[in-house]
């Protein structure tokens, strides 16, 4: 079935397809994100509050929830196209929310954003691990940090919200490039809702650092955009890196590693601004993200429910960034970070037990070539 699933979307014959999954990851994650610098010009210019301003910066994570509804029905245009689709449909949302100025209207365009862009990037996430190459798959994930650039450049220089939205209409074309995979998958011919608590509350946890990076423009102000170039730039590779290292150190090492990392950094830079230990937050908080398809596997939990659990998690990404700015924010940042770290290791000590080390040479075998 798989042998089949790879010749019907061209892996190895086309060389685009291994391009596509990091260009879409990366491309929809700018539409979604880019929001996060406009959050002080959006007050300004529109006379928003911060509440409703930040409701618009999560209200995606909340569209992205119904992705496991729509995905099988739409991946029967075939997921590489889809992925593309998906793009294009962004891009068009994007140019229209240049044009809008009441809190309903980007409600609804932001909210429409986070659906397509849970199509997007699990149309891309599949692409790419059907390939099973761990650079293409770390670029994948990388598609994250990649997509914060992105919109931390173009505000950097057009500096405006209105101009970084209607550029967005560049990629547009994206659906021209599908035509030679318009497929249909056999994987995905009918819908089934797959849906697993343990990898809901590990993607939950994985995830907190990059959704709590989601207040850092607003929190840093103007030195956001200098930050996210020199941090995202230093993450992208991060996504490569880690995995890499579980042939040489166990992922256990690594990733307890990491949630130590970040929790320390995180709740130093949250007390000081220290731009130095804000990059060091984000390259290790979306670093480990690289991590945590390997771990689910590792929790014995069907590959299929792990799309869906994923999707669903992303509910955090809509509430840290609407509660965290209530009251005194680095306070409640820093205490979110402790309760992260604790968390994560309490929760993945728990549900792998004496068991991970046993899935180590698993682990080992998934990430090769």
């Amino acid at each position: 079935m798989i042998g089949l699933y790879k010749k019907n979307i061209n892996i190895v014959t086309f060389n685009f397809n291994k391009i596509l999954p990091v260009f879409s990851y990366s491309v929809a994650t700018f539409f979604l994100m880019d929001f996060a610098f406009f959050i002080d010009n959006i007050v300004d210019l529109l006379h928003f509050t911060y509440l409703e301003a930040f409701i618009l910066l999560g209200i995606p994570f909340i569209g992205r929830m119904f992705t496991p509804f729509i995905y099988a029905p739409l991946a029967r245009m075939g997921v590489p196209r889809l992925a593309l689709f998906s793009i294009s449909v962004m891009s068009i949302i994007s140019f229209l929310i240049s044009y809008e100025k009441t809190f309903p209207e980007m409600f609804i365009s932001r909210f429409l954003i986070g659906i397509f862009y849970g199509t997007a990037t699990s149309a891309a996430i599949e692409v790419s691990s059907i390939t099973k190459n761990r650079i293409i798959i770390g670029l994948t994930m990388g598609g994250w940090a990649i997509g914060w650039l992105i919109a931390a450049v173009f505000f950097m220089f057009l500096k405006s919200w209105s101009l970084v939205s209607l550029i967005g209409i560049v990629f547009v074309p994206a659906i021209i490039f599908s035509k030679k995979h318009n497929v249909i998958s056999p994987l995905v011919k009918k819908f089934q809702f797959d849906f697993s608590f343990k990898i809901f509350i590990l993607f939950i946890l994985g995830f907190t650092p990059a959704y709590i990076l989601e207040v850092v423009p607003s929190f840093l102000g103007s030195a956001s955009l200098y930050e996210s170039i020199i941090a995202y730039s230093f993450a992208v590779p991060a996504y490569i890196i880690l995995p890499y290292l579980i042939n040489r150190i166990s992922i256990y090492k690594i990733f307890y590693a990491s949630v130590v990392i970040v929790s320390l950094s995180g709740i130093i830079f949250f007390l000081t601004d220290d731009i130095v230990l804000a990059v060091i937050f984000t390259v290790f908080g979306l670093g480990m993200i690289s991590l945590l398809p390997i771990i689910s596997r590792n929790l014995n939990v069907e590959p299929k429910k792990i799309g869906p659990s994923m999707n669903f998690a992303a509910v955090s990404g809509f509430l840290l960034p609407v509660i965290l700015p209530i009251g005194i924010e680095y306070i409640n940042i820093i205490a979110t970070v402790i309760l992260f770290g604790i968390a994560t290791i309490i929760f993945t000590k728990f549900e792998t037990g004496s068991k991970f080390w046993k899935n180590i040479i698993l682990s080992k075998n998934i990430i090769k070539h």
